[in-house]
């Protein structure tokens, strides 16, 4: 039997779209929708007050797709824009008490699914596995030019 080549993209690329089945179908309880959930986590728990423009740029997102997603959100009760201080042209986001409700319910969802996806590991395991995917992250935003400070944490 001939023996398979393995491909590491193809692997990132499975899991990447089983993870998003797997939090696609548990989001939807909160009322949010395949397209926005990338941007409210960012917001709850990474920087909220920041401009759409802002948000694009820290997802690597395009401005579009980042206008509907905040819409929708908007729209849903979990956002809302105000003018930014400093330029009154800019809009910037900011999560409302209905998403910091559900902030814990939603983080333990991320946490279950980072069980299920290291289940079996030693923990010497888990600190190899988590150095090589930064390290892979670092050479692919290098490789981009992007500096990592604009890489999403």
């Amino acid at each position: 039997m001939k023996k398979r080549k393995f491909f590491l993209t193809k692997a990132i690329f499975d899991i990447y779209r089983n993870s998003l089945a797997y939090i696609s179908s548990r989001v939807a309880q909160f009322g949010i929708g395949r397209g926005q959930w990338y941007f409210i986590n960012h917001l709850l728990f990474g920087r909220d007050g920041i401009s759409q423009e802002q948000l694009s740029k820290e997802l690597f997102v395009d401005s579009a797709h980042t206008a509907r997603a905040v819409k929708k959100l908007e729209d849903g009760g979990f956002v809302f824009r105000k003018p930014d201080l400093r330029d009154a042209r800019k809009k910037n986001v900011y999560v409302t008490e209905k998403a910091i409700a559900i902030k814990d319910d939603y983080h333990k969802l991320y946490q279950d699914l980072n069980k299920i996806l290291v289940d079996g590991f030693t923990p010497e395991e888990l600190k190899l596995v988590r150095s090589f995917f930064y390290r892979m992250r670092k050479n692919i935003v290098s490789y981009m030019g992007n500096s990592e400070r604009d890489f999403p944490r």
